[in-house]
């Protein structure tokens, strides 16, 4: 018999069931939305322990704090590259989705051991919406207080814009996404929705209202590819993901625009290998396809369309500089930086190394995909 779940989860459903009740059958994008964002039942807005082994999975951060180190490092490198600041002005670093501030923590830290010149320049900014995390953050980085501010969107950034760092870690992963079906009779596109069946929630199918080409990579739309796709085909995508990166890009005046996340291109979205999607629940270390199940106490995410990211990017100006593993990222990183300072001493520096490199760890799971925007050239003398 199964188990009842938790009060949380039975007031989120609740409040599903009567969306439901009000609107009809919900796109899947809005169910996620609520199961993960919800301001009261959400699942990242639980004050609970969802991160390192006594929650539900691990992160790049839950290792140690290497991780945030050799960002760190990293960062000062390109910081030492841009124009200085104008006469007051700071050097800026926007982390975006600061979880629960443990990684700007760690590169705080660093850069007031290693760098205290741009340590004393340093504005460090949280891009973050929920007020609950922002309290939470706030706690963490207690230690760096006056050195931290915090906005809830882009809107709120100055107009000038940043001159600097924008960066995420397993943020866009966690974005609401469309999930979609194909139908190989119709020979077309339909969108998942959920329905409420009794005290549960199954699947439905809902008209696609959008046409593809504004979807899908136009590789992804050559009828050599949807010939073969077997009935019933399932993929994701996030254009909230998209609308994010376009934003970031323009409020980046000059800099880097910096993510770590689980991601794919858009044609390795169509491997037979994914007919079901990317789409994954995690709950205490175990991943799940069961998506519905208890809503706001599981982890909802789906691989992030880094092709798609690239383009709006490159739309808005940008220069990719790259994508790789998080293994070359971060190893091209230690290599640069030790051959400075020498080897690390600590012992659990290579432990924690190995986890975030080894490709049976997290060095093959994450990708990196970095873009810049070059500095205008100085006003003539």
């Amino acid at each position: 018999m199964p188990t009842d779940p938790a009060p949380p989860a039975r007031e989120l459903a609740a409040i599903i069931r009567d969306e439901i009740a009000r609107t009809g059958a919900m796109p899947w994008a809005r169910f996620m939305e609520l199961a993960l964002y919800q301001p009261e039942h959400g699942y990242y807005e639980r004050a609970t322990q969802n991160i390192g082994r006594r929650g539900d999975f691990f992160t790049s951060v839950s290792v140690g704090p290497l991780f945030g180190e050799l960002l760190a490092s990293q960062f000062a490198d390109w910081l030492d590259e841009l124009p200085p600041p104008p006469a007051g002005g700071d050097l800026q670093l926007v982390e975006a989705g600061a979880h629960n501030g443990q990684l700007a923590h760690d590169v705080l830290a660093w850069f007031q051991l290693e760098r205290p010149d741009q340590f004393a320049a340093l504005e460090y900014c949280v891009l973050e919406p929920s007020p609950r995390r922002q309290a939470w953050q706030a706690e963490m980085l207690g230690a760096f207080a006056g050195k931290v501010r915090w906005f809830r969107g882009w809107e709120e950034i100055a107009a000038t814009g940043i001159a600097g760092i924008i960066f995420s870690n397993e943020l866009l992963d966690a974005f609401p996404v469309r999930r979609l079906g194909w139908d190989a009779a119709a020979a077309t596109w339909f969108e998942w929705a959920v329905r409420s069946d009794g005290d549960a929630f199954a699947w439905t199918r809902l008209p696609l209202t959008d046409h593809p080409r504004d979807l899908f990579h136009p590789l992804v739309l050559k009828p050599e590819l949807t010939a073969v796709l077997p009935d019933g085909f399932t993929t994701e995508v996030s254009p909230a993901a998209v609308a994010w990166w376009r934003q970031a890009a323009g409020a980046l005046r000059h800099g880097k625009l910096l993510t770590l996340d689980y991601g794919l291109s858009a044609l390795d979205f169509f491997s037979p290998s994914r007919a079901s999607g990317t789409l994954r629940a995690y709950a205490q270390h175990r991943s799940s396809t069961d998506l519905l199940a208890t809503p706001g106490q599981q982890d909802l995410t789906a691989h992030v369309n880094f092709t798609a990211l690239q383009a709006a990017g490159e739309t808005a100006g940008l220069e990719t500089g790259g994508r790789n593993t998080q293994s070359r990222f971060l190893t091209a990183i230690a290599a640069h930086a030790w051959s400075v300072t020498g080897p690390p001493t600590d012992p659990a520096v290579p432990r924690q190394f190995q986890t975030l490199t080894h490709p049976d760890h997290l060095g093959r799971s994450f990708s990196v995909l970095l873009q810049s925007r070059r500095p205008p050239p100085p006003a003539p003398a």
